[in-house]
């Protein structure tokens, strides 16, 4: 039996893969100081998720932690994450010189 063809798993969302999201729309907008091809974006991201604490809940019950002080500190691991994440993808980019794609 597969899990997925008996529950419905699109209820578990990924809290932290969102605030990545959306704090890399914010820097997209706001920000110059990097490359924003699909390579070198989704290559941030990767990084991010993978250098931060993973935070699921269901969309029915929520999360059973206390919420406020864990999203604290994923935003804190999230900001830290992606200032690497930048630097390292600036230093070794999927194209050729920055700005020369």
């Amino acid at each position: 039996m597969r899990l997925e063809d008996s529950y419905d798993l699109s209820k578990i969302r990924n809290i932290t893969a969102e605030k990545v999201y959306r704090k890399m729309e914010k820097l997209i907008e706001e920000r110059d100081d990097f490359c924003k091809c699909e390579n070198c974006v989704l290559d941030i991201v990767a990084y991010t998720l993978n250098h931060v604490t993973p935070y699921y809940a269901t969309s029915l019950i929520g999360s059973l932690d206390p919420k406020r002080r864990k999203e604290r500190r994923i935003e804190v691991e999230i900001d830290i994450a992606i200032e690497e994440g930048i630097k390292r993808v600036k230093n070794h980019p999927h194209h050729e010189e920055y700005g020369k794609k």
